[in-house]
């Protein structure tokens, strides 16, 4: 299964369900998750059917990515494309997310506290805290391009129980 799916989306936030749904669908590829039944009449066949905890994991790393480049580098302004590839394979899922928006330092986004409270956490920043807690990989390249590739493993217990 190393088929990779490709899409382009204007970068806006606007945008972005269209992004997370081939993103959720494609985790559902790795992972093996079920979707809900589309026939029961109390399923929104337009919501995201996250269950798993990969797939989970894998969409909302995506949508912070997704959400830096719309907001931060293309500065919510029209004009910018992001190109998204996916590869699942039968125990991982790499997506690569390309822009053109402006570059920035990765090495700059404040450091977590190791004691939480409301005073100590950084009012920027947290996606990328938030997506980095979620994928076995990330990195950034700043361009333009700009890629972000971001790499999420099913754990070695869960491609066992799906061989047999």
């Amino acid at each position: 299964m190393v088929a990779t799916i490709r899409l382009s989306v204007p970068g806006m936030l606007r945008y972005r369900l269209i992004a997370v749904r081939a993103v959720a669908e494609a985790a559902r590829l790795v992972s093996g998750s079920t979707p809900r039944d589309p026939k029961n009449p109390t399923v929104d066949p337009l919501a995201h059917d996250i269950r798993h905890p990969f797939d989970t994991a894998v969409v909302s790393a995506f949508m912070e990515i997704f959400n830096n480049v719309a907001i931060h580098a293309y500065q919510r302004k029209d004009g910018g494309m992001i190109d998204i590839e996916i590869t699942p394979t039968k125990d991982a899922i790499v997506i690569e997310v390309k822009d053109d928006g402006r570059p920035f330092n990765i090495d700059n986004v404040v450091q977590l506290p190791t004691e939480f409270d409301e005073e100590s956490l950084p009012e920027g920043g947290m996606g990328i805290h938030i997506a980095k807690t979620m994928l076995d990989e990330m990195t950034y390249e700043p361009g333009p391009p700009n890629i972000w590739r971001l790499c999420k493993r099913l754990p070695a217990t869960q491609v066992a129980v799906r061989r047999s």
